[in-house]
């Protein structure tokens, strides 16, 4: 192994390779093979050629809708119980020759994150950016942001279940084919279901947040502090329900970043 082709940046946290895949391998131990989802094409799932699944884009789970033209419909190679690659051998790809294009195409010689599995990528890859922390959106957000709701997705309701701090959100996307819902922590105990639908509806004015503040503290009572109101903004933005103005570009693909 060529060490001078193994770069460490420090400053930013990342290992890069200046090598290719097949020098590579044994030090990377085929990362990518071990966490990612491997997605293929519609056309490389119908071939037969690969051992795959299809997924739902909204659950993560097994997609049993009939039809095929679902917007949410999607397709991966198989994974084992480890997360690995079903054709991973080791740390060699028992395909590699005829392995899908999305293996083709990849490239890592931008480096790995030390923090994660996700490869650095440049703003014109084309890729959409990844989700800000609570506490980088908190950095970035100002008042005079607009955030809107989601045009292709309805929010059926919310549950706010306070004994265990957690709320869940019941969506619907346009197109899909049924409801699903997502959840996370939620430590708000001056609110509740109704206040929190109340708060969401306030968006669909399309005003600056300091506008869509102003409007909540002047018509409820449960008292909310700037700070707790963008914690929940950030939440919002998380679960995709509400969307940056300037991110519309990207709607599609998920949750934009600010900036």
């Amino acid at each position: 192994m060529d060490l001078t082709k193994i770069e460490f940046n420090g400053k930013q946290r990342k290992v890069i390779f200046h090598g290719d895949c097949q020098e590579m391998r044994n030090v990377c131990q085929a990362m990518c093979c071990r966490e990612w989802e491997v997605g293929i094409s519609a056309e490389e799932f119908a071939s037969g050629r690969y051992e795959a699944e299809v997924l739902c884009a909204l659950t993560d789970k097994t997609c049993l809708e009939v039809s095929r033209s679902c917007i949410n419909r999607r397709y991966r190679l198989s994974k084992r119980e480890d997360r690995s690659c079903v054709y991973l051998e080791e740390s060699h790809c028992r395909i590699y020759e005829e392995r899908p294009r999305t293996c083709r195409d990849f490239l890592c010689q931008g480096g790995w994150r030390l923090a994660s599995v996700f490869p650095v990528t440049s703003a014109s890859s084309g890729q959409k950016p990844p989700l800000l922390s609570k506490e980088i959106f908190m950095e970035h957000v100002t008042e005079d942001m607009t955030f809107v709701l989601h045009p292709l997705l309805k929010l059926h309701t919310v549950f706010y279940l306070k004994p265990r701090q957690e709320i869940i959100f019941v969506k619907e996307m346009v197109g899909a084919c049924g409801k699903f819902n997502t959840r996370d922590s939620f430590d708000f105990p001056q609110l509740d279901d109704s206040r929190i639908m109340a708060l969401i509806e306030l968006f669909g004015r399309k005003e600056p947040l300091e506008k869509i503040y102003r409007s909540y503290c002047e018509q409820d009572t449960a008292i909310l502090t700037l700070k707790e109101f963008y914690e929940i903004l950030w939440l919002l933005n998380k679960h995709n329900i509400l969307l940056d103005s300037r991110n519309f570009k990207g709607m599609l693909g998920g949750i934009g970043a600010i900036g």
